[in-house]
C-alpha cells in the first residue's frame, strides 16, 4: 500500500525511507508543528494478525520506555482504521551495514568508538530487562557526526518476566547474528543471546563480512555452523579476536555475562591496541628520522670535507707547479751567477712557505701572486738568459740554502 501523500493523525507522509519484513518506515511532517519524523507502518496485512500487532505495539512500548543517546526515540504512536504506526526521531545518516560496504572494514579506532557506543545502549537496555534479540549491522544507525542509534526493537521482549510472545521452537531473529540457542528455539533467551550478536556484528566491523556467509548457504547449514562451529579467528588482530570468540561463545556461560564486561574489555584491549600501533609507528617513524639526521649532517659535512681537500690539492698543486717551474726554468737557464740564483731560490721558497701557510685558500693564494709577481718577472729574466753555463748554475745551486729547502719540500 502506498502511503505517500497520506495524512495519519497529525503527521503527512511525504516518501519512502525503506521497508523491512514486518514494516515501512516512511519520511513525514507534522501537520501543525513542521518537524520531521520518521514513521513506520505495520504491514496492512501482518496488522490483521493480533500476535503480529502486539508485538509492534510492544516495540514502541519498549522503545517509549528508553531514554538513552544512543537509543532511537519514539515520539508518538498513531492508529487509524487497520494502519498502526510508531512516530519516531528522523535520523540521517546510514547504519553499520551500508557503512562497512561503502567503506570496507573499520579501522580499530572507527570500531572502539562506534562499539562504545553500541554498548552503552544495550548496557542500558539490559538494566531495564530489554533484550533486543535482532542485532544486526542494519539496526545500528550512525549519523553524520557518528553517532550510533539502535533501531528496531521489533522482537524484542521483556527477560525474566515470564511474559513470552513466541512459543518453545520458534525462531526470531536474523539468521546469521542468531546465537546458538535462539538456532535451538529455546524459550529462555536472554540478555547473553544480544552479546553473541554483537561479537558476531563486532566480526562483521573487522572483516567486511560475516562468519558464515549467508548468500552461499542454506539456513540449515548456517543454523548447523552457528551450533558447531567457532567463529573464524581473526590471526592479524589478536586483541580483538579475543573478544569477539568469547563474546560469540556457544555456551552462554562462557560468554561475558554483561554487556558492561565486554565494554570494559573493549576498552583495555582497544587502548592497548592503540599504543601497540602506537610504538610500532614511532618505531617505524624513529629509523627513517634517524637515517635522515644522519643524511643531514653527511650533506653538512660533505662540503667541508671537498672543500678541505680542495684546498689541500690546490696548496699541492701550487707547491708542484712552483717546483717544476723551478725545474724547468734551472734546465734552461744558461750561465748564471751564484747570487742572482740564490736570490731567486729565496723568493721561491718564499711562495711556497706562504702558500702553505695558506692552506690552500684561493683568496690567499691570489694575494701571494700579487705579492711576488715582479720578483717572478725578474727571476724569468735571468732564467731565460741562455749565454749562462747550466753546469756552473748546477754547482752553485748546491750551495744555496734555499734551494736545498725547496728539494726537501718537494
Amino acid at each position: 500500500m502506498d502511503y505517500i501523500n497520506q495524512t495519519i493523525g497529525k503527521y503527512t507522509i511525504t516518501r519512502k525511507i525503506g521497508e523491512g519484513g514486518m514494516a515501512s518506515v516512511y519520511e513525514g511532517i507534522h501537520v501543525k508543528l513542521g518537524t520531521k519524523v520518521a514513521i513506520k507502518i505495520l504491514s496492512p496485512i501482518l496488522a490483521r494478525n493480533p500476535q503480529l500487532r502486539q508485538r509492534f505495539e510492544n516495540e514502541a512500548n519498549f522503545m517509549a520506555s528508553l531514554s538513552h543517546p544512543h537509543i532511537t526515540r519514539v515520539l508518538d504512536v498513531e492508529e487509524q482504521d487497520e494502519t498502526l504506526a510508531i512516530i519516531m526521531e528522523l535520523l540521517e545518516g546510514e547504519d553499520l551495514d551500508a557503512r562497512v560496504k561503502r567503506t570496507g572494514p573499520l579501522s580499530t579506532n572507527e570500531v572502539k568508538m562506534l562499539f562504545t557506543q553500541v554498548l552503552n545502549a544495550f548496557d542500558y537496555a539490559h538494566s531495564k530487562g530489554i533484550v533486543h534479540r535482532d542485532i544486526k549491522p542494519a539496526n545500528i544507525f550512525i549519523d553524520k557526526n557518528n553517532q550510533v542509534k539502535i533501531l528496531d526493537f521489533g522482537i524484542a521482549k521483556l527477560f525474566g518476566t515470564g511474559n513470552e510472545m513466541t512459543q518453545t521452537g520458534t525462531q526470531m531473529g536474523t539468521p546469521v547474528y542468531m546465537s546458538p540457542e535462539q538456532v535451538k528455539g529455546e524459550k529462555s533467551i536472554d540478555h547473553r543471546a544480544d552479546i553473541y550478536a554483537l561479537g558476531v556484528t563486532l566480526y562483521f566491523t573487522l572483516t567486511g563480512k560475516a562468519p558464515y556467509e549467508s548468500a552461499e548457504e542454506s539456513s540449515y547449514e548456517i543454523f548447523t555452523k552457528i551450533i558447531n562451529e567457532p567463529i573464524p579467528s581473526l590471526k592479524n588482530n589478536p586483541i580483538f579476536d579475543a573478544i569477539i570468540q568469547k563474546s560469540a561463545s556457544k555456551d552462554r556461560n562462557a560468554r561475558y555475562q554483561t554487556v558492561l564486561e565486554m565494554l570494559k574489555e573493549l576498552d583495555t584491549s582497544a587502548s592497548a591496541s592503540s599504543v601497540e600501533a602506537s610504538t610500532k609507528q614511532q618505531s617505524i617513524d624513529d629509523g627513517p628520522k634517524e637515517k635522515i639526521i644522519e643524511n643531514k649532517e653527511v650533506k653538512q659535512q660533505k662540503p667541508i670535507v671537498a672543500w678541505q681537500k680542495s684546498r689541500a690539492a690546490t696548496a699541492a698543486l701550487l707547491v708542484g707547479i712552483v717546483g717544476i717551474l723551478f725545474v724547468v726554468v734551472i734546465m734552461v737557464i744558461g750561465l748564471m751567477k751564484g747570487s742572482e740564483i740564490c736570490n731567486c731560490t729565496d723568493i721561491y721558497l718564499g711562495i711556497l712557505k706562504e702558500a702553505k701557510a695558506a692552506n690552500g685558500d684561493p683568496k690567499e693564494i691570489e694575494a701571494i701572486q700579487k705579492k711576488y709577481k715582479s720578483d717572478i718577472e725578474s727571476c724569468e729574466k735571468i732564467f731565460n738568459d741562455k749565454s749562462k753555463d747550466q753546469s756552473t748554475i748546477k754547482k752553485e745551486l748546491v750551495k744555496c740554502p734555499s734551494y736545498m729547502e725547496i728539494e726537501k719540500m718537494r
